[in-house]
């Protein structure tokens, strides 16, 4: 039958076909662990030296690049830098790098990694340096504010108009600051409250 079979076009894959289809029948014994035990794998080192188990996902390093992106939400602005990675933060992977940021730059969130780069975005609660800022002073007299190092506010003009000489609505908002657009909006509005 066998010999019928090979003598045929195809008969060797029709006979290769029916024995395996005969070993499926058969039931086979595998090795598993009790319950309760699991399996231990042996670390070995695979042909390049590397150790099985070994962490390879990319790490930043000395030359890697910081982009961070500012965004500023009161006007809705961004800026972009682009700097070297602190050294404090060299040698991270994804995952560590974002546990220890927030140490390092308050307030960013990593929004790309590579070895080569380092995507991080910050949220300011100020307005980017485009704009002014009228606010009150513990001193009880309006100060005009400007954003000129793209992370604080610092007072660029004081002024001698008291915060009580605009009306009792606007007090509260120049208590947080004011955001003007133009500084001649900024000079009609502080001439208003003078006269």
């Amino acid at each position: 039958m066998f010999s019928a079979l090979m003598r045929r076009p195809y008969g060797f894959f029709v006979l290769a076909a029916v024995l395996a289809a005969l070993l499926c029948l058969f039931p086979v014994k595998v090795d598993a662990p009790e319950d309760g035990q699991s399996i231990r794998a042996e670390a070995t080192a695979s042909p390049d030296g590397v150790p099985a188990g070994a962490d390879l996902s990319e790490r930043t390093d000395g030359q890697t690049a910081l982009h961070r992106t500012l965004y500023y939400t009161p006007c809705g602005h961004s800026v972009q830098h682009r700097t070297a990675l602190p050294a404090r933060l060299a040698g991270l992977t994804r995952a560590a790098l974002e546990k220890e940021i927030g140490g390092v730059l308050p307030g960013a969130t990593v929004t790309g990694f590579s070895g080569a780069e380092v995507d991080v975005s910050v949220a300011m609660d100020i307005p980017c340096a485009l704009h002014w800022v009228l606010r009150g002073g513990e001193d009880g007299l309006l100060a005009v504010l400007q954003n000129r190092t793209g992370e604080s506010l610092e007072v660029v003009r004081a002024t001698d108009v008291p915060l009580t000489a605009a009306p009792d609505e606007e007090q509260a908002a120049l208590r947080a600051g004011r955001i003007f657009d133009d500084v001649q909006a900024l000079e009609g509005y502080l001439e208003s409250l003078s006269s």
